[in-house]
This record gives C-alpha cells, sequence and structure tokens, in this order.
C-alpha cells in the first residue's frame, strides 16, 4: 500500500487500487563515480564521439571523470534542471490505469439510409382535393391542420377537410381569385381572399360557437377612421349576407396576403 507521509495518521487513506506509483530513478552506477575504475573512462575518440552525438541519444548527460578525493569533485550544473525535470514529471504525468474499451469501428459509422427514401418529390398519391373546375391559384391551410382553403379560376373558394377531401363550403365571388390566407390565430376562424382590387374577410364557420360569435362581432365592426388607407365596408350582396364579409378596398391587385 502507498501512503502519503504528509498526512496525520488519523486522516492517512490507502491510495486507489487503479493508482500507478511514479517510476524511481535509476540509482547511481560506477559511471557516476567521484573514482571510477580505468574501464569506464573515456578515451579522446569517445569523448569526440559523445559531443557528436544528439542529447537525446547519449548513453549518459555527462562524461565520467576521476578524482583523488571527494572534496575535488567541482558542482553538477545540471542538477536544478534535473531535480526540476524529475519533478514536472511527478505531478503533471497521469498515473492511473484505465480500463480499455473495446469497440467495434465500425459500429460508429452511421448507417447510410437508403437512396429511395431520399427523393424529394412523393411517388404515390395519397389523397385528390376534386371540385374545382378550373386553375387552382391558391392553398391555406388553417392553424390547426385540421381545413384547407383554395382560390381557383372558376371564381369561388372552397373549404376541405384535410383529411378526408371533403368539401365543407363553397364561396363564389364575381373574379378571379389571386389569392387565400387563413387567419394564424385558430380561435378566430376568419379566411383573406384577394380579387381584383378587393380582399374579402371571409367566415367559414369552421369554429366552435364561441368562435363563430367572436369571428361575427369582428366582421360586423366597420372602423371609423377618417383618413384610412384602405376602405373597410361591410359586404353589401344580400344573397351572401349569411357569410359575414367584410371588404377591404385597395388601390392595385393583390398578388399575396400575409397576416
Amino acid at each position: 500500500k502507498a501512503f502519503n507521509i504528509w498526512e496525520d495518521e488519523e486522516t492517512t487513506k490507502p491510495l486507489s487500487k487503479n493508482h500507478i506509483p511514479a517510476p524511481k530513478t535509476k540509482p547511481p552506477g560506477h559511471a557516476e563515480s567521484y573514482n571510477p575504475p580505468p574501464e569506464y573512462l573515456w578515451t579522446e575518440e569517445e569523448k569526440a564521439k559523445w559531443l557528436m552525438e544528439d542529447p537525446e541519444d547519449r548513453p549518459y548527460n555527462f562524461l565520467p571523470n576521476k578524482f583523488d578525493s571527494l572534496r575535488e569533485v567541482p558542482g553538477y550544473d545540471q542538477l536544478i534542471k534535473e531535480r526540476f525535470e524529475r519533478c514536472l514529471d511527478l505531478y503533471l504525468c497521469p498515473r492511473a490505469r484505465r480500463k480499455r474499451l473495446n469497440i467495434d469501428p465500425e459500429s460508429l459509422i452511421p448507417q447510410l439510409p437508403k437512396p429511395e427514401t431520399l427523393k424529394p418529390f412523393p411517388t404515390e398519391e395519397l389523397i385528390t382535393y376534386e371540385g374545382h373546375t378550373d386553375k387552382v391559384r391558391s392553398i391555406s391551410i388553417s392553424p390547426d391542420g385540421q381545413w384547407v382553403a383554395s382560390g381557383s379560376d372558376d371564381k369561388s373558394v372552397k373549404i376541405w377537410e384535410l383529411s378526408t377531401a371533403r368539401i365543407i363550403s363553397t364561396h363564389e365571388f364575381p373574379h378571379l381569385i389571386d389569392g387565400v390566407a387563413w387567419n394564424p390565430n385558430p380561435s378566430i376562424p376568419i379566411l383573406a381572399v384577394s380579387t381584383r382590387d378587393q380582399i374579402t374577410l371571409l367566415h367559414t364557420n369552421t369554429g366552435t360557437s364561441e368562435d363563430t360569435k367572436t369571428a361575427e362581432e369582428l366582421l360586423s365592426a366597420v372602423s371609423e377612421e377618417e383618413k384610412a388607407t384602405v376602405e373597410w365596408k361591410a359586404c353589401e350582396d344580400p344573397e351572401n349576407n349569411h357569410q359575414h364579409r367584410m371588404v377591404i378596398q385597395v388601390e392595385k391587385r393583390m398578388r399575396s396576403m400575409v397576416w
């Protein structure tokens, strides 16, 4: 067992089993002696060869010398450097046993999907919405994802049930439909329809009774602003009175709408 000698005896705890003790320095040999045997003293050729070698390839980091007494041995100029490097090795080098993970390199590579699943276009027809007699110019899906509105060149707007393609209602207009946009607030089922120089706010009757009441109150209100940018007015068509429409008169034809 290894113990920390700087701690008290009461608090001393054995080190972890995974701990690896620091390697001990090699004990000095005959070459480090102040009076080594003659066979350990180098010749001039060996000294010249030692000087030509790289410091990492040298067998010793010093030249063996012979002195008559220990008092004649000079101070070692590399002592401080060697002790400092030894201290760095002791506290900077991690020494612990770690379990080796046996992982198959091929398991780290993600499985590539099949090319058939990466096609950016549908290959099968799931559902068809049939009812318009001319080109459909715009569609809009309700915020709750249950209904879809479509505007066509046959001058009509149809409200569909998204999952069954069933027509809920059809609204006729005097001009071609340029675009439709559903109100992003799901509690107010109002659809904006652009035709030529008008934007019609249409009550879709697709919400609850409370939602229907809120939409009727909004569509029955008229703006009292004196210098308004656009003109708000209620629908005067008696046939479409039950649809609770409000018309916004604009100067130019609308190409797109955003709530």
